[in-house]
């Protein structure tokens, strides 16, 4: 009989899809950038 476990590794946890991990990365990325880009814009503003 085949194994019809989707995504498991073995000790009964499941694993993250692919998918999510890289949806994660992305919008951890984007958000670190756009605060980034906040603060950067603050530092202009206040030096003006």
């Amino acid at each position: 009989m085949a194994d019809t476990r989707d995504a498991s590794n073995g000790d009964g946890r499941d694993r993250i899809p692919r998918g999510l991990w890289i949806r994660l990365l992305v919008y951890g990325l984007v958000g670190h950038a756009f605060a980034g880009f906040l603060i950067f814009l603050f530092s202009l503003g206040a030096n003006r």
